[in-house]
């Protein structure tokens, strides 16, 4: 008797098993519809086996495709997913099959062109002296490349070194043969200006890939990945989703980027991960490419389990930026400093770029005399002030950056009526208006999530083309931009990265500041990098000072040893939520008593429950739990012993595997 086993998109961790019906042509990777509950529902068999059922079991009802429409790499991977990050195996189904995908549509889809138009396979490459170290690296990954089997690299170049470079005459090679390459970019917001250049300068058809594509432009670059007809793909972490007929090389670009990895919905998985397994079942290249790696990926070079290149010189003659601290000054975002070094780079018509670590334009809005604080009531955060829109009357409104609840904000204090409430930090916002006020002829650019969403989606074209003089933005302006005219940055407060309550936190500050220090002095011209901070000795921004990543690294991996934080151990971050704070917090201690009489002797650590640092979503409380796990071999086991927990009704519980958001 043959049995199916058949997943749905529902948040179940298993699939569902049917009897085949003798007349039914049915594969791996066909969609069905079978009954599920009261209804007819689709879904995908994951395997199809012989055996005696234990109970009665349903029949199929019919074929969606008369073919499979999942791959069988594609559908293994999906198995593979749901082991690795606990996650429904219906939700990673659905991951990479997209509802868009239609029944038939594979067989008959040609693909007519690429997302969109890029130069002729045909046109000439420009002529380009490559650096030693690009030489050395082009030609150990081109050997690996031709081997056709599994090999991980880490390429550890310096900002400017030209990785780009690298990345390109690669892809050339992996699709000359007729293979495929995926290329990854950690931001959305990124893709199309790099996608733009990237694919001129490439003479391929390149498909773009990203959640803002309209369905057809989605389904198009699916199908065109899956027939084997596009050969390469520029997109965000999904597009590590994406099928192929022969992939040859895959590259993270930027790996160290904590957008890698998917936290807003299941499946939690990390790109980086994803990516590695997927090179590994095509025997295909895997380049992380980074001038300031993750802890993870240097770990694993320093335990040989990738391979190391380095490209510690740049493409320019000019020498690394000179990097300086000044002082943070009270009650203004610019000190004096950094403006003269502003008004010298305006006087010889030179570019600048200003990091400021949010957008908004003051980070919490407080009553100085009762110590109120302006917090969502959905969330229990501290709101951001805004600039109101124009047309509102207001001069600032609050938000709320993890629920997007907007109010205006109070002339008063709600608590004790009094007036005179203190604005204090820095957003961008205010960044802006403080340089219109000191320097008023300045030409000013500003690019964050605000100005994106607002679709000003030329603010990189209209910087490169000199239309304005300093370029203002959140950590978006220290990626993979290419300015020849920058040669200054400066980081309007560098402090305000260093002390957050995550274990990440220096690595991530380290990286933000090396990775925008990097923007200044690309193109022959000298540059310059000013910190603002009153911790220059601290090791994040001396190391900066030093452009001593590595140095940086190793003292941070010993670190995160001694205290068996990750990359030594895993993490598995359990929250819930619900509407009773009581019964929440009773399935979070029930929950930590099991797992502790469970798991404890293994090795394992349970810390919590306790209340998340954002103890509200949506008017919810949440509470959270960790696992830290000492061998990687052992996550299915922890899994297992969370999903035999019992959830009680009205409560939600989430599992996150390798977790990057602790809040």
């Amino acid at each position: 008797m043959k049995i199916a086993e058949v997943a749905f998109p529902v948040p179940l961790p298993q699939g569902f098993h049917y009897l085949v019906p003798e007349s039914m042509p049915v594969s791996a990777g066909c969609r069905v519809r079978a009954p599920f509950g009261p209804r007819i529902a689709v879904g995908t068999v994951v395997s199809l086996f012989d055996g005696e059922p234990h109970r009665p079991l349903k029949a199929l009802g019919s074929l969606v495709d008369p073919e499979p429409v999942l791959p069988h790499e594609l559908l293994e991977c999906a198995v593979w997913m749901s082991r690795r990050y606990a996650a429904p195996i219906g939700e990673c189904i659905k991951a990479v099959l997209p509802a868009f995908v239609k029944p038939g549509a594979r067989a008959a889809h040609r693909v007519s062109a690429p997302v969109s138009a890029v130069a002729r396979a045909s046109d000439p490459v420009a002529p380009f002296v490559l650096t030693s170290g690009q030489d050395r690296a082009i030609k150990v990954l081109g050997e690996r490349l031709t081997q056709r089997k599994f090999s991980g690299v880490l390429l550890y170049g310096v900002p400017a070194s030209g990785k780009t470079e690298v990345y390109l005459r690669l892809i050339r090679r992996a699709i000359a043969g007729g293979g495929q390459a995926l290329f990854l970019l950690p931001e959305i917001s990124l893709t199309l200006p790099f996608f733009e250049e990237f694919s001129a300068s490439l003479g391929a058809p390149v498909a773009l890939w990203h959640s803002r594509l309209t369905p057809r432009q989605r389904r198009e670059a699916w199908l065109g990945m899956a027939s084997g007809e596009v050969k390469v793909v520029v997109g965000a972490r999904s597009a590590a989703l994406l099928p192929f007929k022969d992939l040859r090389l895959a590259v993270l670009d930027e790996e160290q980027d904590e957008s890698f990895k998917q936290e807003g919905q299941s499946p939690y998985y990390h790109a980086r991960e994803l990516a590695f397994h997927r090179a590994q079942s095509w025997g295909a290249l895997a380049v992380l490419g980074s001038a300031t790696p993750s802890l993870e990926a240097w770990r694993m070079a320093r335990q040989g389990a990738v391979d190391f290149l380095d490209m510690p010189e740049r493409v320019s003659s000019s020498a690394r930026p000179k990097v300086s601290v000044a002082p943070i000054p009270a009650g203004q975002a610019l000190s004096q400093e950094l403006i003269e070094r502003i008004k010298i780079r305006l006087a010889r018509r030179e570019q600048s770029i200003l990091l400021v670590n949010r957008r908004g334009f003051s980070t919490v809005l407080l009553c100085p005399k009762c110590g109120w604080v302006a917090r969502c009531p959905s969330c229990g955060v501290a709101q951001i002030q805004h600039e109101a829109a124009q047309d509102s009357g207001a001069l600032f409104e609050l938000r709320c950056h993890h629920c997007s609840h907007r109010e205006s904000s109070p002339a008063l204090c709600p608590r004790c009526k009094t007036q005179g409430l203190r604005a204090a930090g820095v957003g961008t916002q205010k960044v802006m208006a403080e340089l219109r006020r000191v320097l008023p002829g300045a030409r000013v650019l500003r690019m964050d999530q605000d100005t994106l969403r607002a679709k000003e989606e030329r603010i990189y074209d209209r910087f490169l083309a000199g239309e304005a003089d300093i370029l203002i933005g959140t950590k978006l302006v220290a990626k993979s931009f290419h300015f020849p005219n920058v040669t200054l940055v400066g980081v309007i407060d560098a402090d305000s990265m260093l002390h957050m309550p995550d274990f990440r936190a220096s690595e991530r500050a380290m990286q933000l500041l090396a990775q925008v220090s990097g923007r200044s002095g690309r193109a022959g011209k000298e540059g310059e990098v000013v910190l603002q901070s009153l911790k220059p000795e601290h090791e994040a921004v001396a190391k900066t000072i030093d452009g001593d990543y590595a140095a940086f690294a190793d003292a941070e991996l010993s670190s995160r040893r001694h205290l068996g934080y990750p990359p030594h151990t895993t993490l598995i971050r359990l929250v819930w939520s619900g509407k009773s704070e009581e019964t929440v917090l009773g399935a979070a201690e029930k929950t930590a008593e099991e797992l502790r009489a469970k798991l404890s002797q293994a090795g394992h650590e349970i810390t919590g429950p306790a209340p998340a640092v954002v103890r509200m979503t949506e008017g919810k409380p949440r509470f959270h739990l960790l696992i830290k796990i000492p061998e990687l071999g052992e996550i299915e086991r922890a899994v297992s012993a969370v999903r035999a927990c019992a959830v009680p009704s009205g409560v939600k519980r989430t599992i996150n595997v390798d977790p990057y958001d602790l809040f």
